[in-house]
Parts: C-alpha cells; structure tokens; sequence
C-alpha cells in the first residue's frame, strides 16, 4: 500500500472563511425552525494591542480605509441581539470598510 502525505492547503485562511460561511448558513437552516438565529461577523482589522505594527499603513494604503475599533464590530453584535434584526439568519456580516468589495 502506498501511503501519501498529506500537505496542508496553502490557502488554509481562504478555505476556513468559506468553511465558516456555509456553516453559517448550514446551521442557520438547521436551527431556524426553532426559533435560533445564526449569523457570523466577518471584521477587517480591528485596532487593537495585537495588531502588528504598520498594519494601519497597509490597510490604508490597499484599502482606502483604515483599522477600526472593537466598538464598532460591538455595535453590529449588539443589533444581532435585539429585535431589529429578527429577519437576520445565515448572514455573513463584513465589517471591514469595503475591504470585502
């Protein structure tokens, strides 16, 4: 028997955003009936301690946009709390200034 490694994906990122973004909507499907909305948040670079030094730069420069702040993903959080987004299921929400587009 011949046995082959197994390599890891060199787009290991690209695959586990995919990966979370049918989950979402999979789970979504599943717990619907039930009364369960899912939803993922998707943010760009958040401005926090870990951010590596001169990201702030790049994301300006290829973006056109700079790093936000962790309130700005909360605020988004917080309305998938309350009934405003009650007909919010199996989305994926970007927040990343465009970065997506």
């Amino acid at each position: 028997m011949r046995v082959r490694a197994c390599t890891p994906s060199p787009h290991g990122l690209l695959d586990s955003k995919a990966a979370l973004a049918a989950l979402t909507r999979e789970m979504a499907a599943d717990f619907g009936p039930l009364g369960v909305r899912v939803n993922a948040i998707a943010p760009g670079e958040i401005d926090t301690a870990i951010l590596s030094p001169g990201t702030e730069e790049i994301v300006a420069h290829q973006f056109r946009c700079t790093a936000r702040h962790a309130d700005e993903v909360a605020k988004i959080v917080y309305v998938l709390c309350t009934e405003t987004s009650s007909y919010v299921n199996g989305a994926e929400i970007h927040i990343n200034g465009g970065q997506h587009v």
